[in-house]
C-alpha cells in the first residue's frame, strides 16, 4: 500500500475515533451510571487502535457515528446487528447461489453486532469477516451485484 493511501486511511481512523470518544463522553456526562463510562474509559485508554482496519467495518461505524444525537448513536452501536444495516452497508457474502449476511470474528468471538467491530480491550487482534462457523469469507459489493 502506498504511503498516501495509508495516511488517508489512518486519518479516517483518527476522525472516527475522535467522533466515537466525543459521543461516548457526551453520553456519559448526560446519562451517567449506564455502563457506557466503561466503554469510554476503554476507548480513551487504548486509543485509535480499537478501531478495525477493514474498509467495510469502518464504513459501518461511520454510518452509526453520523447520527444526530449521542443517545441514538449509543442505541445503534449497542443494539444494531449487521442484518439491520442498509443494503449498501450490509456485509454479505455469496455461497453458491445464496447470499448471506456474514459475521465479524476477532479471536474466538464470532458476532453479528456492530458493537463488536470495536476492539474495546485493545488486544490488537485483527478482526475479519467470517461465516457463522468462523471461516473467512469474501464480501461482495452489493452495488456491483445490482448492476448485473
Amino acid at each position: 500500500m502506498n504511503d498516501m493511501l495509508k495516511r488517508i486511511l489512518e486519518s479516517r481512523d483518527t476522525n472516527l475515533y475522535k467522533k466515537l470518544v466525543a459521543i461516548l463522553g457526551e453520553y456519559t456526562t448526560n446519562i451517567p451510571c449506564t455502563g457506557i463510562d466503561d466503554l469510554f474509559d476503554s476507548a480513551v485508554k487504548n486509543g485509535a487502535k480499537i478501531l478495525p482496519k477493514d474498509k467495510r467495518a469502518l464504513d459501518i461505524l461511520d454510518y452509526i457515528l453520523s447520527c444526530n444525537s449521542a443517545a441514538r448513536v449509543i442505541h445503534k452501536l449497542l443494539n444494531l446487528r449487521f442484518s439491520d444495516l442498509p443494503a449498501e452497508l450490509k456485509p454479505i457474502s455469496k455461497k453458491g447461489r445464496k447470499h448471506q449476511v456474514v459475521h465479524w470474528t476477532r479471536g474466538a468471538n464470532v458476532s453479528d453486532r456492530v458493537k463488536d467491530l470495536i476492539d474495546w480491550e485493545g488486544s490488537s487482534a485483527v478482526g475479519k469477516w467470517t461465516n457463522v462457523d468462523g471461516e473467512g469469507v469474501a464480501l461482495i459489493d452489493i452495488a456491483k451485484e445490482e448492476e448485473k
